[in-house]
């Protein structure tokens, strides 16, 4: 990402939903594993269920990665899973990153 915004990739940063609770998140995909955001349905990875829950503002993408990697989802995995859920939702702004705090 350009400037001082953070790479929503890097272990360090840290993800927040805006406006949206992550299990109603999760909750809201469907069996297809799809979200409607406004008129737009946008397809998601079926992890990002497991995901949603996670993203509290307070965990970095190195903590969701560990807390998948307990659930089975390994590093590869997760790192495919995250892109996924990133670019389906940025155009959406339901997610924003800020650095981990030092």
């Amino acid at each position: 990402m350009v400037g001082n915004t953070p790479d929503p990739m890097a272990p360090e940063t840290v993800p927040s939903l805006n406006g949206v609770n992550g299990i109603r998140l999760a909750m809201a995909m469907s069996d297809t594993h799809q979200l409607q955001v406004g008129e737009v349905t946008v397809q998601l990875p079926p992890q990002a269920r497991g995901i949603f829950p996670l993203i509290d503002g307070r965990n970095s993408v190195a903590a969701l990665a560990e807390r998948l990697e307990a659930r089975g989802v390994g590093a590869e995995q997760f790192g495919q899973v995250w892109r996924q859920t990133v670019e389906a939702l940025a155009p959406f702004e339901l997610l924003t990153f800020s650095h981990l705090p030092i």
